[in-house]
């Protein structure tokens, strides 16, 4: 479908119906783990939250929940391999976006973000990618509630040593 010179998809979702911008598509080479069929993905933000959704445009019934890490994590941190690097074909760390998965419970007190596959999108080729992280610093399941609490509580100090020192200085 064209509208005003511009190629656009239709696509009937759990969120309603969407008309995408072609351009906007962003190409996953090898597909999310556990979906590797499904090569084109948009990334739907909601306005004054967090979360987001990454979309499925091959398949329209599919859709993730996700959330960038460092508002859950704040010293988190992605090393890229050459070769993931050459995959995403990243010129500079400005053109990735990082994104961790959301599995949302019945209880969404209970809900996770899997802050040890993240996905990673180069914004200006429009490519993008899932990678494990090897180690044992991030798992699969970080309860996000808990660990936004705690990451409030680690800025709030580090805030209040931050200005104890500059109080220690003045004086």
């Amino acid at each position: 479908m064209c509208k005003d010179g511009v190629d656009y998809v239709e696509l009937q979702t759990k969120l309603g119906t969407m008309q995408v911008d072609e351009e906007k598509i962003i190409r996953f080479p090898v597909g999310i783990l556990g979906f590797s069929d499904n090569h084109r993905y948009i990334i739907v933000e909601q306005e004054g939250s967090a979360f987001s959704f990454l979309q499925s445009v091959d398949d329209p019934e599919l859709s993730f929940v996700v959330i960038m890490p460092e508002l859950v994590c704040c010293d988190y941190s992605v090393q890229l391999s050459d070769e993931d690097i050459d995959l995403l074909q990243i010129k500079s760390p400005e053109d990735g976006k990082v994104y961790g998965i959301v599995t949302i419970p019945e209880n969404v007190a209970e809900m996770t973000v899997n802050l040890q596959a993240p996905v990673v999108i180069n914004t200006k080729e429009r490519i993008g990618a899932q990678f494990i992280i090897q180690g044992d610093k991030y798992h699969t399941k970080h309860n996000v509630i808990a660990e936004m609490h705690k990451n409030a509580y680690l800025l709030q100090k580090q805030s209040e040593a931050q200005e104890g020192a500059k109080i220690q200085e003045s004086v």
